[in-house]
């Protein structure tokens, strides 16, 4: 199985733009896609369906969302979640009767507020991962024997050396997984896009999965195959792992 985030830069879905991020979204070909800063109208493929966040990415931008979920194959029934703008989440029965719950999540950056919790001292930050933490707790009880995808553009790395976001978020972050028994499969020696550009950058969208996966995690991997062809696409590389179920 290949399950795959990337955000897509708020691309309209009759743009040149959309049009060569869809080649990569074909070409990626992935079973789970978890696409943020995204467009009701930008889709892998004809033969995938959705589930979307409620709210518009920004006021008066229809159509656009922070968070889409997509598969290829399974019924997928939406599931609430505390933030109904910044975060989605599913639960997939694939044909053999097996579960995944997939959750879908933009937390803020380091200058955006949440809510009513300014950027300043990493308070929107936390304030988020605290409400979303709290999602995946609900979650893991209301479906024990399911599979817990977390996904999406945490805008932070969570490698030792520094790239992006904060330290007192790293480590917010990493403790926020560990307790809800998440492993994030795009850190640390498994960074795509650390490995892909030779350390320039490290990676901020993230692939997390509950430790009790029935499965096997096989690798990770990054696109496109470097910085430069970013410019026209998009600001963020994409990332994706590959699972044997």
């Amino acid at each position: 199985m290949k399950i795959a985030t990337w955000n897509l830069e708020r691309a309209l879905p009759e743009s040149g733009r959309a049009e060569r991020q869809r080649q990569w979204l074909s070409r990626i070909d992935a079973d789970i896609w978890i696409l943020t800063e995204t467009h009701l109208g930008i889709s892998p493929g004809a033969d995938y369906y959705s589930v979307a966040s409620g709210l518009p990415a920004r006021s008066g931008a229809d159509g656009e969302r922070w968070v889409q979920i997509w598969v290829k194959a399974g019924v997928l029934t939406p599931l609430e979640t505390s933030d109904e703008a910044r975060t989605a989440a599913a639960l997939l029965t694939l044909p053999d009767g097996q579960q995944w719950v997939l959750y879908g999540t933009v937390l803020p950056w380091l200058e955006s507020g949440w809510r009513s919790h300014p950027a300043s001292q990493g308070q929107a930050f936390a304030t988020a991962l605290a409400a979303q933490q709290a999602d995946w707790r609900k979650l893991r009880a209301s479906y024990p024997k399911a599979a817990l995808v977390v996904a999406g553009d945490f805008n932070q790395d969570l490698n030792t050396l520094h790239y992006y976001g904060s330290r007192q978020n790293k480590q917010a972050l990493r403790q926020a997984l560990a307790d809800v028994g998440l492993d994030c499969l795009t850190a640390g020696e498994n960074d795509p896009v650390h490995q892909l550009i030779c350390g320039q950058h490290s990676n901020i969208d993230h692939i997390c999965l509950s430790q009790a996966l029935p499965g096997q995690f096989q690798s990770s991997f990054a696109w496109p195959p470097r910085l430069e062809d970013l410019r026209g696409l998009s600001d963020h590389f994409g990332v994706g792992v590959d699972i044997h179920v």
